[in-house]
């Protein structure tokens, strides 16, 4: 069904946290960029800190506001006091102007953090009202309680469309959570369609370090919040990536340029904190942070035009993957190795892409696998052959939004 097309569409997104994590701002951009790829749509994102995030999206021309479905505690001093009713009277009106809800998020729906039911509140709301609702780019479960998972069943049910983004959320809803197969596309994370800054921006970026993007790097992208999902010690987490970079820069003969994706306003959760802890550990020239508040079309930039990325946050793996440039995970669930393996395919062994944190620290064989035995040369080969196919997945989730909003 083709909604009727008026001469501006509204459309809300949701399941969206903050842009201090560039990985937020990355699918928040490029959703709202592709959806005004044809113009005419008015955008709305629903966030946590709408100040900062008004600031980051700009370029899109989106509207952000206080996510009146979900109030989170962690951010309240960023976003402004309102009581029940004035939430109640904020949500209705935004409904009332609504002609599609986007859910994006990546990785929300799962039981690793604790916020999948709340973040289907916007989508429940507007299904009540007979509003268009889509999810896409998702990666969903493992859900440890039924009642989450028959929560997201009901919601993603009544969706007018639903993708995820790599085939082990593909295989669980199908499998696990019995979705019938024709109501769940394979796609991709829209991040793949963050523009990537300008080459002037980029060089001045790196000049900051005595660096150009003709000079080979590598580049690290360490996760200050990854110990709290993982069980892992801080100390030996950060001790475990300074033998790393060390290591990458006495063997690959290159600098190690350190990426810190995410500026959070929490420090359990601002890898800028863990950066400068490694380049100080690390005591090598070579080894460096890259400073400012730079955005999320800044990192990519930087990641462009390295010769390799490993990567504790996925979006800057994205980042990397989406701009040609082969990437490796450290992660923590299977979001990290499924968006990776789907990413380079079936010929690329899960276990040359991906390591898991809790290894990567205890195990030192690990580090040795990622610094000596990476196929660069071969990884960039695969991607470059795979790379069409996951753009072309991306792109084709927003030309099925504007069939339904009848562009």
């Amino acid at each position: 069904m083709t909604l009727a097309r008026s001469a501006v569409s509204n459309v809300l997104i949701t399941g969206i946290t903050s842009c201090e994590s560039r990985g937020v701002e990355a699918l928040a951009r490029a959703i709202a960029e592709q959806l005004n790829t044809e113009g005419g749509n008015k955008v709305t994102v629903l966030t946590q800190t709408p100040v900062l995030d008004a600031e980051a999206l700009a370029p899109t021309g989106s509207l952000c506001v206080a996510d009146p479905f979900v109030v989170s505690r962690s951010w309240q001093q960023m976003r402004p006091q309102e009581s029940p009713a004035e939430l109640t009277a904020r949500r209705e009106q935004l409904l009332a102007e609504t002609d599609l809800v986007i859910a994006t998020g990546g990785d929300l729906h799962t039981s690793d953090y604790g916020v999948s039911t709340p973040y289907l509140r916007a989508l429940i709301a507007a299904q009540e009202r007979d509003i268009p609702t889509v999810m896409i780019g998702q990666s969903v479960g493992p859900f440890d309680d039924p009642a989450d998972a028959e929560a997201w069943l009901t919601v993603a049910d009544r969706c007018r469309l639903l993708t995820v983004r790599e085939s082990a959320s593909h295989g669980y809803l199908m499998g696990k959570l019995g979705l019938p197969e024709h109501r769940v596309q394979l796609s991709s994370d829209p991040a793949f369609l963050l523009p990537t800054a300008n080459g002037e921006r980029t060089s001045a970026v790196l000049n900051s370090l005595g660096l150009t993007p003709e000079v080979p790097y590598l580049c690290l992208a360490p996760s200050q919040g990854i110990t709290r999902f993982s069980a892992v010690d801080e100390a030996q987490h950060a001790a475990a990536l300074t033998r790393l970079a060390t290591a990458l820069v006495r063997t690959r003969k290159m600098p190690v340029v350190l990426v810190p994706h995410c500026h959070d306003s929490r420090s359990h959760n601002d890898d800028r904190i863990l950066a400068a802890r490694i380049a100080e550990a690390a005591g090598m020239p070579e080894v460096m942070a890259l400073p400012g508040a730079l955005t999320a079309s800044d990192y990519k930039g930087v990641l462009s035009h390295g010769e390799l990325v490993i990567s504790e946050r996925l979006h800057a793996a994205i980042g990397a993957l989406s701009s040609g440039v082969p990437a490796i995970a450290i992660g923590h669930s299977h979001k990290f190795n499924g968006v990776l393996a789907e990413t380079y395919g079936d010929t690329v062994d899960v276990d040359d892409i991906h390591a898991d944190v809790r290894a990567f620290v205890q195990d030192s064989t690990v580090i040795n696998r990622l610094v000596n035995d990476t196929d660069v040369a071969g990884l960039r080969a695969t991607l470059r052959q795979r790379l069409p196919l996951i753009m072309e997945r991306a792109r084709g989730d927003f030309a099925q939004i504007n069939g339904l909003l009848g562009v």
